[in-house]
């Protein structure tokens, strides 16, 4: 194919879509994916998922294991959901056809006994890290586990409320990567007061995905890192509500798709907090759970806000930024229209991470290996800069 073909299939390539079998599809099931919060999967119980526009089962085995199943029993369809969980095995509610973790059929109470070692249902490959659930839905072998490193110190994990963001998933991750809109988006409520100086922005694609640089006045330099395909790594402000306890701590944006039109947010903070400070943190936490369970849910605000019912700056919450976050970034629609945006100099990194997938589905439409991603060393960390 030649240069001009070359340059003029990339151009069409989507770069929002992770149906099965499109370009985008098959390079985000080459990486492992978040999935769920752990600690809303209880033992013994299982659960429908949905994750880039297909269906699964969720489950729990008796062990604490957790797994991604085939949604629909092979025998006649029945939802696995529906049974029930025997060890780490699940069996199908319709005619009680049992399969081990690894997908294996075991029994099959009205059949002959020959017959379950020639069924199976499909398994996948499931581990936990950080708070949440990964599944990997890809061809052979996953890649190395876990997907991106954490920071070695000491510290308490805390795996925010998932959100499931009526948009793309992809206008949410560029945001993650505008580091401009905090002095906008967040100025009410002051969560991010501290950090709403506007920087100067660059980015750089490294082996693992992008590394940022917000610069500000003086030479200061905030540092965020970007891992491929869909994880933010980033320094925050206290958490609001927590007055302060706990302190700038590490937060993992996950941005799973459910389908082209809808994503998850699966968010962890590494609050770096020990001894007294940390049983401070837990006692702020639980108030904050507390103060969530009786505030209005997030999208009920949201969908106020964009009715005009509410105006953004009067809302108060204790998750404001992300009823703030989400009102924004899923109000530029389902999928967003990139063709009629402006973008300047402070797109910077949202313009180079177009170009990086781009290029990985462009290689991928044309039967071209995409690029090799590893996991990012652990010593490349995100800083506050200031």
């Amino acid at each position: 194919m030649s240069s001009v073909l070359r340059r003029a299939a990339r151009a069409e390539v989507d770069i929002t879509s992770t149906r099965p079998g499109t370009p985008g599809g098959r390079f985000m099931r080459q990486f492992w994916l978040a999935v769920h919060r752990s600690e809303d999967l209880a033992k013994g119980h299982a659960k429908p998922i949905r994750i880039m526009s297909e269906d699964y089962t969720l489950y729990r085995g008796e062990s604490g294991r957790a797994q991604v199943f085939d949604y629909r029993c092979p025998h006649r369809g029945a939802q696995l959901h529906l049974g029930w969980v025997e060890g780490d095995a699940i069996r199908c509610l319709y005619h009680g056809w049992k399969f081990d973790c690894s997908g294996q059929c075991v029994e099959m109470p009205a059949e002959d006994a020959n017959y379950p070692r020639k069924v199976s249902a499909h398994s996948y490959p499931t581990r936990e890290y950080m708070g949440l659930v990964f599944a990997y839905f890809g061809e052979g072998e996953p890649p190395a586990f876990p997907p991106f490193p954490a920071s070695q110190d000491e510290s308490l994990v805390h795996v925010w409320n998932t959100e499931t963001v009526p948009c793309n998933w992809l206008q949410c991750y560029e945001n993650s990567a505008d580091e401009v809109h905090v002095a906008f988006v967040h100025q009410p409520g002051g969560s991010h007061a501290a950090i709403a100086e506007l920087p100067e922005v660059s980015a750089e694609e490294t082996d693992w995905g992008m590394r940022r640089l917000g610069t500000r006045k003086g030479g200061k330099v905030r540092v965020s890192l970007h891992y491929m395909p869909n994880v933010t790594r980033v320094v925050v402000p206290p958490l609001a509500g927590f007055e302060g306890v706990g302190g700038w701590s590490e937060i993992f944006f996950s941005f799973t798709p459910v389908d082209d039109e809808n994503h998850m947010w699966l968010i962890t903070s590494q609050v770096k907090v020990t001894g007294k400070e940390a049983e401070k943190f837990l006692q702020k936490k639980a108030a904050y759970l507390e103060a969530c369970a009786k505030a209005p849910k997030v999208m009920e605000l949201v969908h106020d806000v964009w009715a005009g019912r509410r105006r953004l700056i009067d809302v108060e919450h204790p998750d404001l930024a992300i009823v703030q976050d989400i009102a924004v970034q899923a109000g530029q629609g389902r999928v967003a229209d990139r063709e009629s945006e402006r973008l300047g100099r402070s797109d910077t990194a949202i313009i180079l991470w177009r170009k990086i997938l781009a290029r990985e589905l462009g290689a991928i439409a044309e039967g071209r290996s995409s690029k090799k991603w590893r996991v990012a060393p652990v010593d490349v960390v995100p800083t506050l800069g200031f």
